[in-house]
């Protein structure tokens, strides 16, 4: 099971290529989407293969199915496939439009419709095993294109020390978004559990676009690893593990006091200098004061984008969900620039500081 979370990415992906269109798309069509994303071959191969497979097993639960596929080389055993594994995880998940869809696909849903047709019952079905033509290009080593955001997020925690077999959960996932040709568009949703936070999950999502799956997965965890990653660690996980990296100072609530601590800011687009962000910030926390906020850990984000000085995006999150009152403070405030488009993104924790 650990080695198949290593596609985990993938397979949305996957998935992505088969629910892309409003009609089922042939299979020449799921490959060259894939492929032509910077899926690597023997990846692209298996999931063009397993998922209908996984996904008939989610939607036709009672039918006895075969552990193995039968190619010229031999037999192929799926539990041994990760890709397989990972597939026949996520098809639990998976909604019923996005089942059918893919799990009509595969041989195995014709035959077992053929059967009921002849009039036999699912639970008496025992499927024999699927034959490919060709035997399966072999597996290489890596992520076959298609970086696995948990594990890197994992990777960047154990970099820190932080341990993740207690009390912290952490999960990172890829949503696919629509996009034009030649362009895929990733954005990952980072998650953290803990018992210090307000809540029981802490979200942030950073999105990522390139050419291939690599580029955009890549450039939304950077993204993360600039702007969010850090404060988690140092206001949350781990106090202390990355000073360097976060900015600190008292803030007081009518609550109790706290401790802001504070990501780099975030600019995009914009052709020159940005401004500090810092000003605005000031705002929406003297505007916090009129919340009520519990002595747990609360999560500040704010993401604004202007073009010609024109309000274009106004998000403003507390503990991952909409805060209407800071979005009212930024829809009131100055553009940060008057000219051409800028992107700015902040994130802080509210640590509560202990003043006894």
């Amino acid at each position: 099971m650990i080695e198949s979370r290593r596609f985990d990415a993938a397979v949305e992906v996957g998935i992505g290529a088969f629910c892309a269109s409003e009609k089922p798309p042939e299979d020449e069509d799921v490959w060259e989407r894939l492929t032509e994303a910077g899926v690597e071959p023997w990846l692209a191969e298996r999931l063009l293969i397993f998922l209908p497979m996984a996904y008939t097993r989610r939607l036709l639960p009672d039918v006895s199915y075969p552990d193995e596929l039968v190619t010229p080389g031999g037999r192929v055993r799926l539990s041994a496939e990760p890709v397989f594994v990972a597939a026949l995880d996520r098809a639990q998940r998976a909604g019923r439009d996005e089942v059918e869809r893919i799990a009509m696909r595969s041989a195995e849903f014709n035959a077992i419709n053929n059967a009921l047709y002849d009039g036999a019952e699912l639970s008496d079905l025992m499927l024999g095993e699927t034959t490919l033509d060709e035997d399966l290009e072999p597996a290489e080593d890596g992520d076959g294109g298609v970086p696995s955001p948990r594990a890197v997020f994992e990777g960047f925690l154990h970099a820190h020390g932080v341990p993740l077999d207690g009390e912290t959960k952490v999960d990172a996932a890829i949503v696919v978004h629509p996009a034009p040709a030649g362009v895929v568009i990733a954005q990952i949703d980072f998650a953290v559990s803990h018992p210090a936070l307000a809540e029981p999950w802490l979200v942030e999502s950073f999105a990522g676009h390139g050419p291939t799956w690599r580029d955009a997965i890549s450039e939304g965890v950077n993204q993360f690893r600039i702007g969010a990653l850090h404060p988690i660690v140092d206001g949350l996980l781990r106090p202390g593990a990355a000073p360097d990296h976060v900015e600190r100072e008292r803030y007081d609530h009518p609550s109790g006091a706290f401790e802001l601590v504070l990501g780099s800011q975030i600019n995009r687009f914009a052709k020159g200098p940005v401004p500090s962000a810092g000003p605005l910030l000031d705002r929406l926390l003297e505007a916090l004061r009129a919340e009520p906020l519990t002595r747990k850990v609360h999560g500040l984000r704010l993401f604004v984008e202007y073009h010609d000085g024109r309000l274009q995006t106004n998000e403003v999150l507390l503990d991952s969900e909409q805060w209407p009152g800071g979005e009212a403070v930024v829809a009131d405030s100055q553009a940060l620039l008057a000219h051409g488009w800028v992107a700015v993104r902040i994130f802080g924790l509210l640590v509560p500081v202990d003043d006894a």
